[in-house]
């Protein structure tokens, strides 16, 4: 097994939805973030091959600057790594924009 092979990283800033996902992928190594430059530390440091991404993350919960932003920086570091985005916001644009 290579580095990173069964671990998610999952970015999000709701414990309880935290909580969920770890739930929901109990047959993986969940790690979690609650904000960008958190996310940014777990991938360095965990390599994981998935990312789950909420693009509401502080400082700005309610939008998507900072979801994008970390998106772009998960790009350049793990360009192998698969991202899901999920968001709960309404602004469909940002979410088609992330895809």
């Amino acid at each position: 097994m290579t580095v990173g092979e069964r671990k998610v990283l999952v970015v999000e800033d709701d414990p309880g939805v935290q909580t969920q996902v770890r739930w929901a992928l109990d047959a993986y190594e969940v790690v979690c973030a609650g904000d960008r430059e958190e996310a940014i530390a777990q991938l360095r440091r965990h390599e994981p091959q998935v990312v789950t991404l909420d693009l509401g993350l502080p400082p700005d919960p309610g939008g998507a600057s900072e979801g994008l932003a970390a998106l772009q920086e998960i790009l350049g570091l793990a360009p192998r790594s698969k991202i899901i985005v999920i968001t709960g916001n309404e602004d469909h644009a940002n979410a088609v924009k992330a895809v």
